[in-house]
C-alpha cells in the first residue's frame, strides 16, 4: 500500500510544480501584455508623451487608480514590479524572462 502511494506521489507532484511554474508564466505574460495597454493609454490620455523614465512610469502609470485600481501587477516569480526603459518620445516595459 505504501508503495503505491510512493508511486503514485512520484507522478503526481513534478506535475504540479510544472502546472504551477505554467501558471505563473501566463500571469507574467498578461501581466506584461495589460502595462503595455496601460503605458499606450497613459501616452493616449498625455498627448502622445510616454513617462520620462522608470521613476515616472512606477508614479504616474503603476502607481495610479486610473490604470490599475486594484494595485500595480508584479511578478509572480520574484515580486519585483515591472521597469519601463524609454524617456517621453517612447518606450517599452521590460519583459521578463523565466
Amino acid at each position: 500500500m505504501v508503495l503505491i502511494i510512493a508511486i503514485l506521489a512520484s507522478i503526481v507532484v513534478p506535475r504540479l510544480t510544472g502546472a504551477a511554474a505554467e501558471a505563473n508564466k501566463s500571469k507574467c505574460d498578461a501581466n506584461w501584455a495589460n502595462l503595455i495597454r496601460a503605458l499606450e493609454l497613459y501616452a493616449a490620455n498625455n498627448n502622445g508623451a510616454y513617462p520620462a523614465d522608470n521613476a515616472a512610469f512606477q508614479a504616474d502609470v503603476l502607481n495610479s487608480s486610473i490604470y490599475f485600481p486594484h494595485g500595480a501587477p508584479v511578478c509572480p516569480f520574484s515580486s519585483t514590479p515591472y521597469v519601463y526603459v524609454g524617456d517621453a518620445a517612447g518606450g517599452t516595459v521590460t519583459a521578463h524572462i523565466h
